[in-house]
């Protein structure tokens, strides 16, 4: 009785141990496929079994309610190693104009007007076109698509060509996004302006983050060290809390800690306004002008992972890799 009682736990640890083979060839042989459903307006990034983005595109003026959930694209991001939503959707119940990973400005100016690409009012919207790429393989999956900003009459004013590629982050088994957005006028020249509350590139974490006001912040080791976010206006000269190159959210979603590590480009116009709020909200912002014959791009990076929040060392030599590779993208 004893040695069957031993042979079965035997078994039973023979075939954990198979089943986690079995995991680990599959994660080595895995590829970032996406998936595509264009009724439902979504397209899901997975790497082997594991979802990393989900972009959420539907357009529906219909109605009142449904206009409001669809007005703008965004990205939904997914914890790594888990199958958990780390992003606000159209389900927010707290300033309900945040959803994931998105770009808008809220005072768009042009012909002697100004348009709100953030909250989206007086028919402002962004409608996604169409796809111009979407490919995945073993080292990265890459989507391209083209999404007009139009005013109340569905004509454009900025066209923007989104790019979002994902990389497997190999220093924290984490997420690389790179976003990048060029927008180009279709009114002649187009001021973006606003303030860093209400216009950039920017983060919202999960509704439950906000609950609670969990989210901590990290910052450059030359810049104040606190966890509690860093709350500031816009007025000063030149005004506070600018220009950090870099900085990171860390906040807990069901039982888990994830972090996002935010890398701001220096190529892009500056003062660079830093913006944290302790419901989950983290960003950049700046004010320039698109000139009628040349674009703005935007390219950022997002590094997301799952557990024990990184070090400051080990976050700033990711950003230093990140401005060395600026310096050799198209």
């Amino acid at each position: 009785m004893r040695l069957s009682r031993q042979l079965l736990a035997i078994g039973a640890v023979l075939g954990l141990l198979m089943v986690s083979i079995s995991a680990g060839i599959a994660a080595d042989d895995a590829s970032f496929v996406w998936t595509k459903d264009e009724a439902a307006g979504r397209a899901n990034l997975m790497f082997g079994n594991q979802p990393v983005v989900r972009y959420v595109y539907p357009y529906d003026p219909s109605t009142k309610e449904r206009l409001f959930e669809t007005y703008k694209p965004f990205h939904h991001v997914f914890g790594p190693g888990t199958q958990t939503e780390i992003t606000q959707g159209t389900n927010g119940k707290q300033f309900p104009h945040h959803r994931g990973v998105y770009v808008g400005w809220n005072k768009t100016g042009f012909e002697g007007q100004t348009l709100d690409f953030w909250h989206c009012t007086k028919g402002a919207h962004q409608k996604h076109v169409k796809f111009l790429e979407l490919k995945g393989d073993k080292t990265h999956g890459r989507m391209v698509a083209e999404i007009h900003w139009n005013d109340a009459d569905g004509k454009p004013v900025i066209i923007e060509t989104r790019t979002l590629v994902a990389r497997r982050e190999p220093t924290t088994n984490g997420w690389q996004l790179d976003w990048s957005s060029k927008l180009a006028s279709q009114r002649g020249e187009i001021s973006l302006d606003g303030d860093r509350q209400h216009a950039g590139f920017q983060f919202r974490a999960a509704p439950e983050v906000g609950a609670k006001n969990a989210a901590r912040f990290m910052r450059p080791a030359n810049f104040e060290q606190k966890p509690d976010a860093i709350q500031v206006g816009d007025a000063g000269t030149p005004p506070p809390h600018i220009d950090l190159t870099w900085f990171a959210m860390n906040f807990p979603v069901g039982e888990q800690r994830f972090t996002v590590e935010y890398f701001d480009n220096p190529n892009l116009p500056k003062p660079a306004l830093f913006s944290e709020r302790p419901y989950g909200r983290f960003g950049t912002f700046f004010k320039t002008k698109v000139a009628a014959d040349k674009p703005l791009e935007l390219k950022y990076r997002l590094i997301v992972s799952a557990g024990e929040a990184p070090t400051v060392a080990a976050i700033q030599k990711r950003y230093d890799q990140f401005v060395n590779d600026l310096k050799t993208s198209p």
